[in-house]
């Protein structure tokens, strides 16, 4: 190895920095790296002994100063804004439809996937190769510090895709913008009066009959039939 392989073969596959220790590359420096004295870079490097190729515990480091990866905070559509980097476990997944992306996962093509699979109102992309879809963030997940979500997408070194157990959430929405959660209704809808809202518990409680409403269109007309089902909840 010398610096100019290192250099050649990280460029060429379009990361942003290079190290020469054991060869490395990354299109950003992992916290908590520090710097340290250029003379602690003293190991001669195996292809070219007259430059150094870091030493143990130590790497040299350079750059093509491209601009480095970012977390897009609105799309180019406009209508998928930036949340925030949320904790995320296997027992209680912040958003709970995963997404196979052929081509690799990037913040568009999760997002995009999300809309055409069921115009999901929420997507999420974890772990640098991961989607996720859902219309509801879990309540437990935390938000954290966008620091969280700095690991690189897969298959685009100029966004990050979440970090392992954080997951970056986008929301859409037709002006691009953030909405409030959904909230259940607690008011009057036309003739119907609003009298109480129920707490009900993960077992059955308040028995609820089911109602199917089934819409059928026509060119000029709309006919909205509703009929009563025979299950109980």
């Amino acid at each position: 190895m010398t610096v100019e392989s290192c250099i050649a073969f990280c460029d060429g596959a379009g990361y942003i920095f290079s190290g020469t220790e054991f060869a490395h590359c990354d299109s950003t420096i992992q916290v908590p790296s520090q710097p340290a004295a250029l003379s602690d870079c003293n190991v001669a490097c195996d292809g070219n002994s007259a430059e150094t190729c870091g030493a143990s515990n130590r790497m040299n480091i350079f750059t093509n100063g491209k601009p480095g990866p970012v977390i897009p905070q609105t799309l180019a559509s406009g209508t998928w804004s930036y949340q925030g980097c949320f904790t995320d476990i296997v027992s209680g997944r912040t958003l709970g439809v995963p997404v196979n992306i052929p081509g690799g996962v990037t913040v568009e093509s999760c997002t995009a996937a999300c809309q055409s699979l069921g115009a999901f109102a929420n997507a999420g992309v974890e772990n640098g190769r991961e989607c996720w879809c859902d219309n509801t963030v879990r309540a437990a997940a935390q938000r954290v510090s966008d620091n969280d979500c700095r690991q690189i997408c897969d298959s685009n070194h100029n966004e990050y895709c979440g970090n392992a157990n954080r997951i970056a959430v986008y929301h859409f929405s037709a002006s691009g913008q953030p909405q409030a959660p959904p909230q259940c209704l607690n008011n009057d809808i036309g003739n119907f009066t609003m009298k109480a809202v129920y707490k009900d518990g993960v077992t059955p409680s308040v028995k609820l009959k089911v109602v199917v409403a089934e819409m059928v269109r026509g060119a000029t007309w709309t006919v909205l039939s509703v009929r009563l089902g025979l299950s109980f909840y």
